[in-house]
């Protein structure tokens, strides 16, 4: 047992009455169909080690960390049981009993090193885009095959464009963009429409170079105190009176800046005050062009090519930052679109940071059914508005599959006038 079990106590472990609210509503347990997988049992597991009545084990250590972490079980519970703090507490105690594996050690190194990430990028395009395409095709991480990841950057997003994107006419206000590393070094196309789309609609938007990975990764895991680092770094940097909006166009960045910080924090017992500041001021890209749509209309080519799409809603969109009913709207309002919603356009998909490299099978066995459900809407266009999403859904589709993945902004960049 560890020495700091003590330190455990909290009102979520007492607070759950066991009533089952989160069984329907967790993609793991309505997968294994197992009590131990479930939000429930994780709770009652987690009060019984922070009473010293349960020995740690690796059995004990595989079920706190069997969880996707998408927060369902929190939205649903009607008790207000804070599952996430809960567990991300729970997550640190167990790698100080059990240790953490090499992926997670090097997780942790990379994503709190911003310039050791940057170089760790080159090597990584390197293998991705060059080695692996002749030397391992058949090589999978998780279930995903390598030669259906995406590729990597020719340079960081962040490195080829200027710090501000200053719009030709009066400005609108100053938008922050906070770019995020699936954007940095993956989806640089994104980034460019999130430019182009906001300078049409007359806002200045700002890039500041110096931000750091958004820390979510390091603290789902359990790895608070790494984490805090890159948090106050965020906050000092994002946190200005004198914006419009901090905008994100990755839901798990977008949570963690609107939400976790502040929950974060509080765990670490440092003043939240400059992170709930910040929270209020946090936009999902797709929102805030909703929000101003009135602004891009004008823009839009209502003779552009008629695509057939549906739509994944990323978890941390919907539980992180309350963004639920918007995104479809704003897919029903573009005149290129011909929008079909699939039966579980809003049930997670599988993905969950490191969990379809953790739990292969259980991950796979989720996205298939999405993947099942997307093809019967007869689309064209899967748009997402999540990185880690759209890998684990792009990564698992076949080779017959006629959908592709991509995110909403290229999807709005197609429409406009040029």
């Amino acid at each position: 047992m560890s020495a700091r079990s003590d330190n455990l106590k909290s009102p979520e472990v007492l607070q759950c009455s066991k009533c089952g609210a989160c069984l329907p509503v967790c993609p793991v347990y309505l997968q294994k169909m197992e009590e131990g997988a479930s939000p429930r049992a994780k709770v009652q597991l987690s009060k019984h080690y922070t009473e010293q009545n349960l020995p740690t084990s690796s059995h004990l250590n595989n079920l706190i960390n069997c969880c996707l972490m998408c927060g369902n079980c929190t939205a649903a519970c009607p008790s207000g049981v804070q599952h996430q703090s809960l567990f991300m507490r729970m997550r640190s105690y167990m790698a100080t009993d059990h240790g953490e594996g090499w992926h997670l050690k090097t997780l942790y190194h990379f994503l709190s090193h911003e310039q050791q990430l940057r170089l760790a990028s080159r090597f990584a395009k390197l293998g991705r885009n060059h080695m692996l395409n002749y030397l391992a095709r058949e090589v999978k991480i998780g279930n995903i095959p390598v030669k259906r990841l995406p590729k990597f950057n020719k340079r960081p997003f962040r490195e080829q464009i200027i710090e501000d994107v200053k719009q030709n006419t009066p400005s609108r206000g100053t938008v922050l963009y906070f770019t995020g590393c699936g954007t940095n070094y993956i989806f640089d196309k994104v980034g460019h429409s999130l430019c182009r789309i906001l300078k049409v609609m007359g806002f200045h938007v700002e890039i500041p170079k110096s931000q750091v990975c958004c820390g979510l990764p390091l603290f789902v895991h359990g790895n608070l105190e790494k984490a805090a680092t890159n948090i106050t770094t965020n906050i000092k940097l994002f946190n200005r009176n004198d914006i419009v909006a901090v905008v994100t166009d990755c839901a798990t960045c977008g949570s963690a800046l609107h939400k976790e910080y502040e929950i974060v924090l509080k765990e670490l017992g440092m003043d939240t005050e400059a992170a709930k500041e910040l929270g209020s001021k946090v936009r999902d890209i797709s929102e805030f062009i909703l929000g101003n749509y009135e602004l891009l209309e004008p823009h839009l080519n209502s003779k552009a090519t008629r695509q057939k799409v549906t739509y994944h809603m990323p978890c941390h969109l919907r539980n992180g930052q309350g963004v639920t009913t918007e995104i479809e709207t704003l897919l029903k309002r573009l005149p290129h679109v011909e929008y079909t919603r699939a039966d579980d356009y809003d049930t997670c998909c599988g993905g969950g940071g490191t969990f379809f490299y953790d739990h292969p099978e259980t991950s796979y066995q989720i996205v298939s059914r999405k993947i099942k459900n997307a093809r019967a809407t007869g689309a064209d266009l899967w748009v997402t508005g999540c990185p880690g999403c759209s890998i684990n859904l792009s990564g698992n589709l076949q080779e017959e599959d006629n959908i592709s993945v991509e995110h909403i902004l290229l999807l709005i960049e197609q429409a406009l006038k040029k």
